[in-house]
């Protein structure tokens, strides 16, 4: 197309429409000679280019416009042409068809055919690709598809397809056929690609297939897909496959956008691959959106990225929100292992959200290794290991005395091998040196096999992940995913099974809060959309980047409730 700003060949345009007018068809008008010179018309024509250049398209439009409403006159043809630019400037394609189709319909043998055709052809486009947008909301995933990964990419994959399914109205049912044998038999499974318009595209020159196998034995009962409700919008999965360097997923990224067109991005699993996708996403200004990276420089200083699965010093944060404003505590002292990375790292994010929410932290205790959480009664007794905040405080044992006294709770994140032993170890020294003292934690104190001793210390611990079995939701979700995939989350490995419910939880926030619109999504729709409880994880960005729900658990009456 040709713009104010593209040189000479804008130029040569203008001069080829200040020209003597139109070369008509002898069933609409006489030779070039004969068209008449309409003053007012010449007029008109003069001020649209002059505003055409000026960039004032509507303006432009209105001008050609009064021009094409004069009978036949030397602008007439040049009038319509413009017209059709002003109107695509505009992005009104639908009205720049309807005037490009009559230039050409009434004066098929102009000299402007070629550029109208051209022009036409573009509003057609933009009109297909915009009825696309409002229609369909496109999601790339990309997975890492190495032997090493791929089950849990399977797993991951099957989730989302899930929830793409139930957005755009399609079940899987079984069908029993005539003649039923007891013995089991294979059956097709309709693959909804050809309903709902999947897409797995080609990676790396090959086609990568990341979709449930096309038959599965489910005792003689034949498993269909169909269509059972017509949604306002559908989504268009388009997938790509990851490697394990940083490369292949911005080449995943790069391709996603340019040959795609995607609205949002689901993936990389790992933090060390979701980073540099998440710089290619933000480069691009497309959201991006990592499910299980938990290192806070995937999202750190972007706009466009996000972590679905809390960083590790946003889960010491959450607690001590939890603390200030939940169990409504004032002072929360910490013990934690100062070897162990993620240990170290929580503590330190609960250290700065207790700043934060004006909880005090009067003492912190870094352990030397793991054989220390049984040994907190005489470390204790070594009052140089303690930490504190306190100017006033004086390492001295009968300081520490008065510290641990004020101490209302104590936070433990415990992370690594043998997590159990080391929490087990801890609350044992705990009840002789400090009895009646509350215990907070994090996810590894979930479902503890000394249930009456974390219930004694009225244990209350942060958790990213929880599936409560007898949900209806999640015995729905099981159902389906059987009937994808031939067996049930529950017959996975661990990892597997957390992720084929991160996969549909992550995909239905995402479809919850996102929409067509032709244009792309704001990454604030996702920053401010409500928390999202899902089946087995709690999403919510508050304003950050990085999910800041997670699951509130405590132990009592030697059962674990959920608080939040």
């Amino acid at each position: 197309m040709v713009t104010p700003r593209s040189g000479p060949a804008w130029v040569l345009g203008l001069l080829l429409l200040l020209s003597a007018g139109p070369s008509a068809t002898p069933g609409h008008a006489q030779e070039t000679a004969t068209i008449p010179e309409v003053e007012n018309a010449e007029l008109l024509f003069e001020e649209g280019i002059t505003a055409f250049e000026r960039g004032e398209y509507a303006t432009a439009h209105e001008r050609f416009r009064l021009v094409s409403e004069y009978e036949l006159n030397r602008k007439t043809t040049a009038a319509l042409l413009m017209d059709g630019k002003a109107l695509v400037q505009l992005r009104r394609y639908r009205d720049a068809r309807t005037r490009l189709e009559a230039l050409l319909s009434r004066y098929p043998e102009t000299t402007y055919r070629e550029e109208a055709e051209a022009l036409l052809e573009r509003a057609q486009r933009r009109l297909q690709e915009e009825q696309r947008a409002q229609d369909t909301l496109r999601i790339g995933v990309t997975l890492p598809m190495e032997a090493a990964a791929v089950s849990l990419s399977q797993a991951l994959f099957n989730g989302v397809r899930l929830a793409v399914d139930e957005h755009n109205g399609l079940r899987r049912r079984y069908i029993r056929p005539p003649g039923l044998r007891s013995e089991a038999d294979t059956f097709e499974v309709y693959d909804t690609a050809r309903l709902a318009g999947d897409s797995l595209a080609a990676a790396d020159g090959e086609t990568t297939v990341a979709a449930p196998t096309d038959t599965v034995r489910v005792d003689s009962l034949r498993i269909v897909a169909e269509q059972a409700a017509r949604p306002d919008w559908v989504a268009k999965m388009h997938f790509r496959r990851t490697g394990p360097r940083p490369k292949t997923a911005r080449a995943a990224v790069d391709s996603l956008v340019r040959l795609d067109d995607v609205d949002v991005i689901l993936g990389p699993i790992r933090s060390r691959v979701a980073r540099p996708a998440g710089e290619r996403a933000e480069a691009a200004r497309v959201p991006l959106m990592a499910p299980m990276a938990t290192d806070e420089s995937v999202s750190e200083g972007k706009n466009y990225v996000f972590q679905a699965n809390p960083t590790i010093p946003d889960r010491g944060r959450i607690m001590a929100r939890t603390a200030a404003n939940g169990l409504l505590l004032d002072r929360v002292g910490v013990i934690y292992e100062q070897g162990n990375r993620l240990s170290a790292r929580m503590a330190e994010g609960f250290r700065e959200g207790a700043r934060q929410q004006d909880l005090t932290v009067p003492l912190s205790i870094p352990l030397q290794g793991s054989r220390d959480w049984s040994r907190l009664p005489t470390l204790l007794e070594d009052s140089t290991l303690i930490e504190t905040d306190s100017l006033r405080a004086r390492r001295d044992s009968a300081t520490t005395d008065s510290l641990l006294a004020e101490t209302e709770a104590l936070y433990l994140p415990v992370s690594g091998r043998g997590t159990a032993g080391k929490i087990q170890g801890a609350l044992t020294g705990l009840r002789q040196i400090l009895p009646g003292t509350r215990v907070l934690g994090n996810a590894e104190w979930h479902d503890l096999p000394f249930k009456e001793a974390a219930s004694a210390v009225t244990a209350t611990y942060t958790n990213g992940f929880y599936v409560q079995t007898d949900r209806p939701a999640v015995q729905r979700f099981v159902r389906r995913y059987r009937l994808l995939t031939g067996n049930t989350p529950d017959e996975l490995s661990t990892d597997g099974r957390r992720l084929a419910y991160v996969g549909y939880d992550v995909a239905r926030f995402l479809l919850s809060t996102l929409s067509p619109s032709g244009t792309a999504p704001p990454p604030r729709a996702l920053r401010t959309a409500p928390t999202y409880d899902g089946l087995g994880m709690r999403i919510g960005f508050q304003r950050e980047n990085g999910n800041q729900a997670l699951f509130i658990h405590r132990y009592r009456d030697q059962r674990i409730e959920r608080l939040r």
